[in-house]
């Protein structure tokens, strides 16, 4: 599975002081499950995000700096959640305003297919971490943390985790591809966004996109940018993949290969018959003619 999505990719979604409530508790298997709001926050604008993916094998160290303005003259807190697929816990640091900022990192499942889309994420059908652990394929992991702002004050949010990078990034045969996902849609719901910046930084190992939603242009060895002064349509979702000769190479690899040459050896070899009969006829014809 060549997909990041990934590349691979990941979104902070704010409102007001509570913005994530759950309806009432719902049975382990209801057809409904439960769910989280998002309300649009009207004092909060995102001055400007960089998203910064370097990719190391099957992993992506990500982070996000956002610049942050509190566009009112009062004090204002709010809680934000970041979301995003295939958070590593172990690596998640928070940054807010040069201070680090505690957290709490949930999983949860991606029910009914629910698709992250800029006009359906103020509201989003997520069940608990115990169906999540169950389904890795579908799930949303949510990190959670508090921010506050004096009148008019700005300042830089930093969000940086472990990422693991869907596909099959450590084949070493010709199905090896990486998947990075990253939640672009949530952001809409901050009074204002401009000014994003995505660099992307693949390894050796897979050092090509393959495929993008997001066009990208190639900056240096490896390295790949987006710029634009909005929100593009939808989130991110990027594959990488080795290079042409890399997958020569890894095609030999493949533990395919000998019964693949097994299953066409009769094709070959009438192939090969057809043209040392062939080769046999214009040397015969060609000796005749002389």
């Amino acid at each position: 599975m060549k997909k990041v999505s990934l590349i691979f990719v990941l979104v902070l979604v704010l409102s007001l002081p509570q913005i994530v409530y759950a309806n009432m508790a719902a049975p382990k298997h209801s057809d409904i499950g439960s769910s989280i709001t998002f309300e649009k926050n009207d004092t909060i604008s995102v001055l400007s995000e960089v998203l910064d993916i370097t990719v190391d094998g099957s992993q992506a160290d990500i982070v996000v700096t956002y610049k942050m303005k509190n566009t009112t003259n009062e004090n204002t807190s709010t809680q934000a959640m970041f979301l995003s697929p295939n958070v590593e816990n172990s690596s998640v640091n928070i940054v807010v305003n040069d201070k680090d900022k505690s957290f709490t990192v949930e999983s949860y499942d991606l029910n009914y297919n629910t698709e992250v889309k800029t006009n359906d994420w103020q509201y989003a059908i997520l069940t608990d971490d115990e169906l999540a652990r169950h389904n890795q394929e579908q799930t949303v992991d949510a990190i959670t943390f508090d921010m506050s702002f004096t009148p008019n004050e700005e300042y830089e949010v930093i969000v940086s985790y472990g990422y693991s990078l869907g596909g099959y990034p450590d084949y070493d045969f010709d199905a090896k591809r990486g998947e990075i996902e990253y939640y672009l849609a949530p952001a809409t719901m901050w009074k204002d966004f401009s000014d994003l910046t995505i660099n992307l930084y693949l390894d050796k190992n897979m050092p090509i996109i393959k495929s993008s939603n997001l066009e990208f242009k190639k900056v240096g060895v490896r390295t790949y940018q987006y710029n634009s002064n909005t929100l593009p349509e939808g989130n991110l979702e990027i594959v990488i993949d080795e290079n042409w000769y890399q997958n020569i190479f890894s095609t030999l690899r493949s533990p395919y290969l000998d019964i693949t040459l097994m299953i066409l050896s009769p094709f070959i070899l009438i192939g090969l018959i057809i043209v040392v009969f062939i080769t046999w006829y214009i040397r015969k014809r060609k000796k005749h003619t002389s």
